[in-house]
């Protein structure tokens, strides 16, 4: 689980209001259908991803690599790991919420078919204090 700390608190490091620990980690865990996908390069972790199931709906709680190996199609190996073994699940719906300014998670998972359904104002904050937007966004898998 230090592991997944340690990734977590590199890759939102600028990021105050995420302070996800061991302890917060442990907890998302204990939660039924809690369920992660971790992608490695010679065999170490670089990133993860944690979602939630319920019933035939799963919801992205965090996704994150580390920044050294970003811009090199990590992430879309990630996310699309994940939309093949959420279709293998039946999962109908699959939703994320993302900072409104995070410009490159937002193109990747646009490219990845995610769609923009709802914005959730104010929801996030910068190291300013100032109060940034939330896309909520909806995969949808063939009915």
């Amino acid at each position: 689980m230090s592991i997944l700390a340690d990734i977590y608190s590199e890759a939102f490091k600028n990021m105050p209001e995420q302070k996800w620990g061991v302890s917060e980690l442990f907890e998302l865990f204990s939660i039924r259908e809690t369920i992660s996908f971790v992608i490695c390069t010679d065999a170490e972790p670089i990133g993860f991803a944690l979602l939630r199931i319920v019933a035939d709906e799963g919801e992205i709680i965090t996704f994150c690599i580390l920044p050294k190996w970003c811009n090199n199609g990590y992430a879309t190996t990630l996310l699309g790991r994940i939309i093949d073994t959420m279709k293998i699940r039946s999962i109908k719906n699959l939703f994320l919420e993302v900072r409104e300014n995070n410009e490159a998670a937002v193109n990747l998972y646009k490219k990845c078919s995610f769609k923009i359904i709802s914005k959730r104002k104010k929801y996030y904050r910068n190291k300013q204090a100032e109060k940034i937007d939330a896309l909520v966004m909806q995969y949808q898998f063939n009915k």
